[in-house]
């Protein structure tokens, strides 16, 4: 039994593709989607068409949450915060009601079962919080708290964009990176195959798979995205172009600044960039 991973597509097709042929050689029996299919690149519609018409099976990321929940009574702060989150707002936009409605159904979590070999849970970041990952440097008391409640000693998540590969009491954990927007410094489209076995359990191979980044910077022109989002759209090209974490590290060090710089994005851009 050969299983598939892909997670954090973030709507970038161009990566999609080239896992997708990579996958026919590789011959998975089931693939997974662990979250974050949409948001932060051009291509959302087609990336929905192209899952969906494979029916692979999915569960939710945070900005797949965020984006189903916009312009519904479900959407709570900060994401009401139109001009703090435009890529969101963009992104829920573009998508067709079709696609919207697909997004809303996703579950939070998979229990995957295979007759013979270890169950597996399946989750975007950690039991009950799809906006917190678990990361390669957290410390071993900290993950055990998080996994307590999960009886599965198998766990896929994702959400980091980095592999993960780590044993924490009875847990086995894995994390195949992220297809769309890796943080790893490796801009190749990532994913995990985990291969069964009765006697050894699930044994992992990372793939890292280069695809043609040239057209990219054009659809962020082309799809009205860098213009809508402005500056934000600026890190989230960097990300998907060099594998480095500018989208994210911006977030973080966001929260940390005055009221004042926190208040205009264009500008609070333009101050980290100098940093």
């Amino acid at each position: 039994m050969r299983l598939a991973f892909l997670a954090d597509i973030h709507g970038n097709l161009p990566a999609l593709e080239a896992v997708a042929a990579d996958l026919v050689q590789q011959a998975p029996d089931v693939v997974y989607l662990a979250g974050d299919q949409v948001n932060r690149c051009p291509w959302n519609n087609e990336v929905m068409d192209f899952i969906v018409a494979r029916q692979w099976p999915a569960i939710a990321g945070n900005h797949d949450l965020v984006v189903g929940a916009i312009n519904t009574p479900q959407n709570r702060p900060p994401f009401t915060e139109r001009e703090h989150f435009p890529t969101l707002y963009w992104t829920q936009a573009q998508l067709t009601d079709h696609h919207l409605e697909r997004i809303r159904q996703w579950p939070d979590e998979l229990c995957i079962n295979h007759e013979g070999l270890p169950p597996i849970r399946l989750f975007h970041g950690v039991p009950g919080n799809t906006f917190v990952g678990i990361l390669p440097e957290e410390p071993d008391e900290q993950i055990s708290r998080r996994l307590m409640p999960i009886p599965e000693t198998t766990i896929v998540c994702a959400h980091t964009h980095r592999p993960l590969h780590r044993t924490v009491n009875q847990w086995t954990i894995f994390n195949g990176g992220s297809v769309g927007i890796p943080y790893n410094g490796n801009p190749d489209a990532q994913y995990l195959l985990l291969d069964g076995s009765r006697t050894q359990g699930w044994q992992p191979t990372w793939r890292s798979i280069a695809y043609d980044h040239s057209v990219i910077p054009p659809a962020f022109e082309r799809s009205g995205l860098r213009a809508s989002s402005g500056p934000v759209a600026e890190l989230h090209l960097r990300t998907v172009m060099n594998g480095e974490p500018w989208i994210s590290d911006f977030g973080h060090w966001l929260r940390f600044q005055v009221p004042h710089i926190r208040a205009n994005l264009a500008d609070a851009v333009a101050t980290y960039l100098q940093h």
